[in-house]
């Protein structure tokens, strides 16, 4: 891996990654979600950046967030469901009208992860790598002066990685 590369040269500005405020409803991280995709041609963030009033990261928005804060209580409740997850198929009916209720009710600081790990946008892509796997993340926030200035993923420092080792 090249020693002189630093996080900043790989990681996706703010402007381009999706960011919204806490207050935000799961709808409306969606909406921004498939915006995304459609700006970057397919590409689907796996994340939202979750932010307050004065622009201080609060969180993260996962795909995985927005789907969970989606389920029905009475999916969430039932012990037969739990007992037998396969039982879903039979509530589809049910559980349609559900996540439109819960998109439009459910904000995104009730179900946004928080941040696990940040790294600023000097530091080598080798110590991003080790934060990353030391972690157990994904994707990180990168700072510089105490702001967000992106987020770097494992498949970018992949990229320089196979590039180095396959010789590209």
């Amino acid at each position: 891996m090249p020693t002189e590369k630093k996080v900043k040269d790989v990681m996706i500005p703010l402007e381009d990654y999706p960011h919204i405020p806490y207050w935000f409803t799961l709808r409306q991280a969606m909406a921004i979600i498939r915006e995304t995709a459609l700006k970057f041609e397919g590409y689907m963030p796996r994340s939202v950046l979750v932010f307050d009033e004065k622009y201080q990261l609060l969180g993260l928005l996962t795909l995985r967030d927005i789907i969970k804060g989606l389920e029905p209580r009475f999916l969430k409740e039932t012990e037969l469901i739990k007992a037998d997850p396969s039982l879903l198929l039979l509530t589809r009916e049910l559980f349609a009208p559900g996540i439109k209720e819960a998109s439009q009710k459910t904000t995104v600081g009730e179900v946004m992860s928080p941040i696990k790990v940040t790294v600023d946008a000097d530091d080598s892509l080798a110590k991003a790598l080790f934060l990353m796997i030391k972690e157990n993340v994904g994707m990180m926030p990168v700072m510089k002066e105490n702001k967000v200035v992106g987020m770097v993923r494992l498949s970018d420092l992949f990229k320089v990685i196979s590039d180095f080792v396959l010789g590209e």
